[in-house]
């Protein structure tokens, strides 16, 4: 049985947060490689300039599009089953990323929607609810979606602890007004899935969590820079268990090689030194 004085940290399990567009993709590529993409949002070819100027091997970068759960599921399940803890064979990436979840969901509803279509054609009979001749989801496929995304974190994280890779879970963000118990309106990000219960529960299952955004100064003209936060704010929910400052602008620098690795390196020597004295 561990405790909490031995191991280092060998990899992580992060999301990365953001509305379109603040490269959280992008620095996604920033992590070791080779790296493994699971595919919803479909646009990998977004990629290939921050590829270049990065100087990244595009062999390296290996995915596939999805559009259904079952599919992405049984890739994932193939990374489990080709090792055991008594016969580890290890898959030949240093880092998975799931792009997107917000997409990944709409994918576990297109899924009900085809089942209930098919199953329509081969009974002739409506299997499912439609709106003007479009098959339209019901309530009960929105706790395919929750499961679905269930199934997501306990996967990857076998994947993750089993070998030693790093899982980004990417999300789109939108903001939205909650009201306290005092019914006092706070604006907070909320992650974007239809079911509005699971999408909540996602970040408390990783380590790391960054939220990303466009840092913007009063004067239009001069635009923005690409910013990312580390730790908490008022509408998010950042946080880190390495030593980063909290808000890092990043410019066209790679996120994990100039700061999450040295910030890895750096806590790892800490963790050393504390169990090399406490042997003393």
């Amino acid at each position: 049985m561990p405790d909490m004085s031995q191991g280092k940290i060998e990899a992580q399990y992060i999301m990365f947060t953001g509305t379109p567009g603040t490269r959280k993709s992008t620095q996604a590529l920033s992590y070791p490689r080779p790296q493994f993409w699971l595919s919803w949002d479909q646009k990998m070819n977004a990629l290939r300039l921050p590829m270049m100027h990065w100087g990244i091997d595009p062999k390296e970068i290996h995915y596939e599009d999805y559009r259904d759960w079952n599919t992405a599921r049984a890739k994932l399940e193939s990374f489990i089953t080709q090792s055991t803890s008594f016969s580890p064979q290890p898959i030949p990436y240093k880092t998975i990323i799931v792009d997107s979840i917000t997409s990944m969901a709409d994918g576990a509803l297109q899924q009900t929607k085809d089942l209930k279509r098919g199953t329509t054609r081969s009974s002739g009979r409506d299997a499912g609810k439609s709106v003007g001749g479009i098959i339209v989801n019901e309530l009960e496929d929105y706790n395919a979606e929750a499961a679905a995304l269930q199934e997501l974190i306990s996967l990857t994280k076998q994947v993750h602890k089993m070998h030693k890779v790093n899982i980004i879970l990417i999300a789109h963000l939108i903001q939205a007004e909650y009201k306290s118990a005092n019914s006092q309106a706070n604006m907070v990000r909320t992650i974007v899935t239809a079911g509005k219960r699971i999408a909540p529960k996602i970040p408390a299952y990783c380590e790391e969590s960054y939220h990303f955004f466009l840092k913007t100064s009063f004067d239009v003209s001069v635009g923005g820079e690409y910013a990312v936060l580390t730790s908490s704010t008022n509408e998010d929910f950042a946080r880190s268990t390495l030593p980063l400052p909290r808000e890092i602008v990043l410019g066209d620098d790679p996120l994990y090689s100039k700061y999450v690795q040295p910030a890895i390196e750096k806590l790892n020597t800490q963790i050393t030194n504390t169990q090399n004295t406490q042997k003393e």
